[in-house]
């Protein structure tokens, strides 16, 4: 409470201040007038980073992400307004300021050479406004537009965002899930929607899960890799910013249905999308709704191993893993937004986005457990255990992720200051109701291992021993649990900017504060169940086996899935009748649970100065203040207790300066310089102030005393931009990232007396230096021959160069050439494309290197991310300018989600989906 009163005081503040400069200037405002518009296409698009230039005065603007500009505090009189586009015909406009007055000027503008044969909607137009906005913008971005992510196959915001520059997707089942930037972890960057950070539905950390959100669902894609003062400050590799589609400049209507198919599931999917959007009450008021629909049954095929070597360097296995997953996830996504222009000084906007995915997955797993335990004798337990669910979840564990963000917010202009300010809720959750496991266990099985291919390796049963399912096994558990996480935002943003100077040495300050109060809790509950009956238990189990071994298993033919108990026995066990089940909570699962309270209270400075008609120049700094409040749990298995930790208080202020450069050598090349400074805060998980002593000997803690991990950025790019559409870039970038965070791990561990097996801590591991540089190319070939104007290329290509200094980790602290973790050295993007007359034929190839993921406790522990390639394939042929049928093919090489122990051949994990498949149809009016 005592931040938002601060807050207040600061908002009444600047007010105060801002009312006394309209007083002292009343005279001047009184007599000085405003033009302000949007710029559209001939059709009606809208066209952002449009250049609004009045050469009379040496001053002007670009048009925002929507297409809107301001040209505030003009003398009255006549001027030539310029307008200029990438692509489209250069526009000029007499107008006349009035006094005291604000001018509405719409610009319509033409369509040039290079686009006059696009068929509306098309990759090239998508392009060139992406290429338009990027251009205009002080610090290095890259931005992709709605037409584009359209054009290429893409279901979900994640696998968009791998076809960006310097960006790097993690996978789960065969899906992009978290983003990485310029070679770092998911960790140390940030998701926004709409300018606010998203909060994550994982429990434990703060990354944004982005296969929750349809890529039909947002109007375009910002990458700020150059983060400016009056933005979020938690961002080292970059942010990435969503933005929600706005109100359109006239009546659209749009629809998506489509269909496809998966090779595991064998199963039809369902895409159906639509929106709508208009404007009422003479253009005062416009509003735009969507909604996206999708039910993608699909799967995997997965082996797992963990190594081990001994004192001689022999390799022998640990555990060893087949599973099978079936996974049907359905996306249900609406957003909304409303624009009310009060007057011409004066708008409102609210603007909402919610978006559900539901995951049902079936999981069978056979588990030789504690494999050479005790020496390398080749014997382990078999596990043959069935994940699942209750029948009102399709007998299968449901997870249920939901996101949504609602904001209220308003632009004003007050004499020579524009104010704006947005208040907003963001919740994000995830729920699993009721998942269940059984499992059957046949202890000190023999096996005969081959381990002739390393990526393969191969356990087979010797005569007399088994791994198959039948009644030799013995239960060795039925559990469920429930899990619920929450996180949720409350936030408070306002801006003021004051024009100073007009001119060719012009300049302006921006000034504001932001409130951010949020809450994270994570609960879970676990029972196991025994059977009073064990007999008859076992006798009901074995009736109800299935098999699940599939041909053409994708890791190869000679691993067999195996049976297991059906996933329909599991869902229908009354586990809550007492007459038929004993029922024990476990408390080492329960302790995982946590609550977190963090509030961030931000200050900020920018000032912006021309200096020229050439150079621009941004010099500024931030304040964050963060203050947290964190509890948990500790368990002890020796006594089999539960206590709650006591709260844990921590308070830091960030202060973070800036300063960026950019000169315009001429309206094609753009040359841009920066230094900024950034932070990441620790996970959630990592903060809570508990004990766990498990069973199995071993103990981990948290740190509630972790540092923030900071970065000093330097940047340097030069872009290209053709007369023809299109750009070619470079740039580097420098970072020194200190006190990144790694989970320690170390064996044989004393704590009070007591030595423990394995013991793990997050912990600030050291410092770092991150080397890139980015290359970018896109462009039709019609500059080779004229023939060739409708086939082009889009590409970028990305190396980045990692050192750790400084490693603080207890046993490997003096170690050379590690590289940060999360960190690959090159990624790459190749597409080519065709476009005549509708048809859109666009082949996309994505790369990244390994990188490696987690730490171990010694090198040959360390858990590598190996390197992917993807292959995508889609066309889609328009018609009557308003109808068009897509195909599309994605994962055409069968990419698997692959990690490695250690050294490249030791395979950890290796997880394939097999290619999938979509066609459909799209209106657009």
């Amino acid at each position: 409470m005592k931040r938002v009163i601060r807050l207040v005081s600061f908002i009444l503040l600047f007010s105060s201040a801002t009312g006394s400069i309209l007083a002292e200037q009343k005279v001047v405002i009184n007599k000085q007038g405003t033009v302000r518009g949007r710029i559209v296409d001939g059709s009606k698009q809208i066209l952002p980073g449009a250049s609004i230039y009045i050469d009379k005065l040496h001053t002007g603007v670009t048009s925002d992400i929507n297409g809107f500009y301001t040209l505030p505090n003009l003398d009255p009189g006549t001027y030539t307004l310029k307008v200029s586009y990438v692509g489209y015909d250069p526009v000029l406009i007499n107008i006349t300021i009035p006094e005291g007055k604000t001018l509405e000027k719409d610009v319509v503008m033409k369509e040039g050479v290079e686009l006059q044969e696009v068929v509306i909607g098309g990759a090239l137009q998508g392009q060139n406004r992406a290429i338009n906005a990027q251009k205009s913008n002080l610090g290095i971005t890259n931005i992709v537009s709605a037409d584009q992510v359209g054009k290429f196959p893409d279901s979900n915001i994640g696998d968009a965002l791998k076809r960006i520059s310097g960006i790097n997707v993690q996978y789960d089942q065969g899906e992009a899930r978290f983003g990485q930037v310029r070679g770092t972890s998911a960790d140390l960057s940030s998701v926004t929607i709409n300018g606010n950070r998203v909060p994550s539905a994982e429990g434990d950390t703060r990354n944004v899960q982005l296969d929750l959100i349809p890529a039909d669902m947002v109007q375009t894609i910002e990458v700020n890799k150059v983060i400016t003062p009056d933005m979020d400050a938690d961002a080292i590799g970059g942010s990435i910013n969503l933005v929600t589609k706005n109100s359109p400049y006239k009546r659209i209507i749009s629809a998506t249905a489509g269909s496809g198919w998966n090779k595991v599931s064998e199963k039809a999917q369902t895409n159906l999308g639509f929106t709508y959007g208009d404007k009422f009450f003479n253009d005062k008021l416009g509003l735009i709704v969507s909604a996206s629909y999708q039910y993608a049954p699909s799967g995997s095929d997965n082996t797992e191993f963990e190594w081990g070597q001994t004192d001689a360097g022999e390799l022998y296995l640990k555990n060893y893993e087949i599973r099978q997953y079936y996974v049907t996830r359905e996306r249900q996504s609406y957003s909304a937004a409303l624009n009310w222009d009060i007057t011409s000084n004066h708008k409102l906007f609210f603007k909402g986005i919610f978006n559900n995915r539901n995951d049902w997955e079936n999981r069978y797993r056979t588990t030789l457990k504690d494999l050479n335990k005790k020496s390398v004798d080749n014997t382990a337990d078999v596990r043959i255990q069935t994940k699942g669910g209750t029948p009102d979840n399709k007998n299968a564990r449901l997870e249920q992720q939901r996101t949504m963000d609602f904001t209220l917010g308003g632009e004003h202009l007050l004499g020579k200051v524009s104010v704006d300010w947005n208040v907003s809720y963001a919740k994000a959750s995830e729920e699993r109701p009721n998942e269940r496991y059984i499992d059957y266990v046949l202890k000190k099985q023999k096996f005969t291992p081959d381990l002739s291919d390393l990526r393969k390796p191969y356990y087979s049963p010797q005569s007399g021993y088994s791994m198959t399912l039948d009644n030799t096994f013995s239960l060795k558990e039925v559990t469920e649990e429930q899990e619920d996480i929450q996180e949720k935002d409350f936030k408070l943003n306002l801006n003021l900017e004051l024009p100073l100077r007009k001119g060719e040495f012009g300049n302006k300050l921006k000034f504001g504060g932001k409130l951010v109060a949020k809450s994270k809790d994570k609960d879970k509950d676990y029972y196991e169940y025994e059977p009073l009956n064990e007999d008859g238990f076992d006798i009901s189990s074995f009736t109800n086996i299935v098999s699940q071994n599939r041909d053409g298993f994708m890791p190869g033919d000679k691993y067999k899935a195996g049976s297991f108990i059906s996933k329909d026995y599991l869902g229908n066990l009354d586990l809550n009748n007492s007459s038929l089940f004993k029922k024990t909570q476990t408390l080492e699962e329960i302790a995982v649970g946590f609550n977190a309270k963090e509030t961030v209270t931000a200050g900020y400075l920018r000032f912006d100065q021309n200096l020229g008609k050439k150079w621009k120049m941004m010099a500024g700094v931030r304040l964050e203040n963060t203050h947290i409040k964190y509890s948990g749990m500790n368990y002890d298995a020796n006594k089999d207790e539960l206590t709650h930790t006591a709260e844990s208080k921590k308070s830091y202020l960030n202060v973070l300066p800036s300063l960026l450069v950019k000169y315009d050598a001429n309206d094609e090349l753009k040359v841009r310089a920066s230094f900024t400074n950034t932070i990441s805060r620790p996970k959630y998980s990592a903060l809570i102030p508990n004990v766990n002593i498990t069973k199995d000997d071993e103990i981990s803690m948290g740190n509630p005393d972790l540092d923030a991990t900071i970065s000093y950025n330097l940047d340097l790019s030069a872009d290209y931009y053709f007369k023809s559409i299109g750009l070619v870039s470079a740039g580097v970038f420098y970072k020194r990232i200190n006190d990144f965070i790694v989970d320690q791990r170390i064996s044989d561990y004393v704590y009070n007396g007591e030595t423990y097996q394995k013991f793990t801590q997050p912990k600030n591991a050291g410092n770092a230096d991150l080397l890139g540089v980015e290359l970018g190319y896109q462009r039709d070939f019609g500059f080779i021959a004229p023939a060739l104007k409708h086939f082009g290329f889009y590409g970028n290509y990305t190396y980045t160069y990692t050192r750790v200094s400084d490693f603080n980790f207890e046993g490997r602290e003096n170690e050379s050439g590690l590289r940060l973790p999360g960190s690959p050295k090159n990624t790459a993007n190749a597409s080519l494309y065709y476009e005549r007359s509708g048809l859109n034929v666009r082949l996309s190839y994505n790369y990244a290197s390994a990188f490696i993921d987690e730490m171990g406790k010694t090198k040959f522990e360390d858990r590598y991310y190996d390197a992917v390639n993807y292959l995508d394939l889609n066309a889609s042929y328009t018609f009557a300018k308003h109808y068009t049928f897509y195909v599309e093919a994605n994962n055409l090489l069968n990419q698997p989600l692959r990690y490695y122990q250690g050294s490249k051949d030791l395979t950890a994990q290796v997880e394939y989906y097999g290619v999938k498949m979509n066609a459909g149809f799209k209106i657009n009016f």
